[in-house]
């Protein structure tokens, strides 16, 4: 049996408007994270930071800007990257997660 074009259009279509099934709706996003910045290295456009995050050590990977030691920032979960090794470094982050750092959450009064 051949498909139609008609029937091979429509499942090029949904193959095309699957992957935003996977996109959460509008207030579904996550709770942001936050940690305590203990180290934070300079590499190109990215600042990496080791940061602590309910007494475990955590690296994170920002649009670099200047971050100062004991500083507390919130940013967004996202998966980790496992074994990246950054060429402006020259090192291999065992786990680094790329984020987008927030600003500091409103004071609640």
């Amino acid at each position: 049996m051949q498909a139609t074009p008609s029937l091979r259009q429509s499942i090029a279509c949904l193959l095309l408007l699957l992957p935003l099934l996977a996109v959460p709706h509008a207030g579904a996003e996550a709770e942001p994270r936050s940690c305590m910045v203990k180290e934070a290295i300079k590499g190109g456009m990215y600042v990496y930071l080791r940061c602590q995050e309910k007494g475990k050590d955590i690296w994170l990977a920002a649009v670099a800007r200047e971050f100062r030691d004991g500083e507390e920032i919130r940013f967004v979960d996202a998966p980790p990257m496992l074994n990246f090794y950054s060429k402006q470094l020259g090192r291999i982050f065992p786990e680094v997660i790329f984020t987008d750092i927030l600003p500091p959450a409103p004071v609640r009064r």
